[in-house]
């Protein structure tokens, strides 16, 4: 969130997102964190997904 309490990220709030695309529709998010310098990979986990895992930060 930024100073003002909003998202840094494709939507402000979430119910602004997609939910459901069609078979072969594409769409793409963004996010943006803050992560301690010393890391250097992070997995990422959505629901009804497998995780993402070793993403290199850079």
């Amino acid at each position: 969130m930024d100073g003002k309490g909003y998202c840094l990220c494709s939507g402000e709030e979430s119910n602004e997102l997609i939910k459901v695309l069609d078979p072969g529709e594409k769409i793409a998010y963004w996010s943006l964190f803050s992560v301690p310098e010393d890391l250097e990979a992070i997995t990422v986990e959505i629901p009804n997904f497998d995780p993402i895992e070793d993403i290199p930060i850079s």
